[in-house]
């Protein structure tokens, strides 16, 4: 004898239809598009306020300082380049700002380009005043000891160190004072906002779905309750 075989709704009846899912999200419709637009609308104000900070708010930039370090000869600088970097960082740029109350809240910051006679000293700000007399007042000090220096080395002789290679000097001197230039950014703004907006409409598809079946749900269990009450 053969086995009846049940009817196929019997093993069906918990199978995920996507006919049903389909009817669901046509007949919840307007529980996934108001979701949608809601976070979509969030995403939108978000950027809109973002933006509205970025443009409201004082840019920051960087003012530039530039010292030719002086040679007393072709190969040799007058002072090498780490020496001058300490000074700034121990007792010059401390000392200025000690003595001059206008420069107390400014910073700056120091470093050398290799294989070069160029000392750099940065300043962020948000504006250039005082900027180009504190690096002046940086720069002066150094500029006239060095100065000194060549002038002792030429009331020496004209001889220095290596055989009968004479003395060339070229002083320091400041070549760019205060050189404003506007702060880079990590990422352009513009790629921020397109994201912002892109997962702010697969998030709105996604939470419209579940808000969808949510209210499915809802409704299907409080008809089932009332079917109990009535029954």
């Amino acid at each position: 004898m053969s086995m009846e075989q049940p009817p196929r709704s019997t093993y069906n009846d918990d199978e995920i239809s996507l006919v049903e899912l389909a009817k669901v999200l046509i007949h919840r419709r307007w529980w996934f598009l108001g979701t949608f637009v809601i976070v979509v609308l969030a995403s939108v104000a978000w950027v809109l306020l973002q933006n509205t900070e970025k443009q409201s708010g004082t840019d920051t930039f960087n003012y530039t300082t530039q010292l030719a370090v002086g040679y007393k000869t072709p190969s040799h600088l007058i002072e090498p380049l780490p020496s001058i970097i300490e000074q700034l960082q121990g007792a010059i740029i401390p000392n200025v700002k000690q003595k001059n109350d206008e420069f107390s809240s400014l910073s700056a910051k120091v470093s050398y380009i290799e294989e070069s006679n160029i000392v750099t000293i940065t300043s962020e700000s948000e504006q250039k005043n005082g900027i180009a007399e504190f690096h002046e007042a940086l720069t002066t000090p150094i500029v006239e000891r060095h100065e000194r220096l060549q002038r002792s080395l030429e009331n020496e002789g004209n001889i220095i160190f290596q055989g009968d290679q004479s003395l060339q000097l070229i002083p320091s001197e400041v070549v760019a004072l205060a050189v404003k230039t506007q702060q880079a950014t990590d990422a352009p703004q513009g790629t921020n906002s397109k994201l912002i907006l892109v997962l702010g409409i697969i998030l709105g598809v996604m939470l419209g779905i579940v808000m969808a079946f949510l209210a499915e749900f809802c409704a299907r269990v409080k008809e089932s309750l009332n079917k109990e009450k009535f029954s």
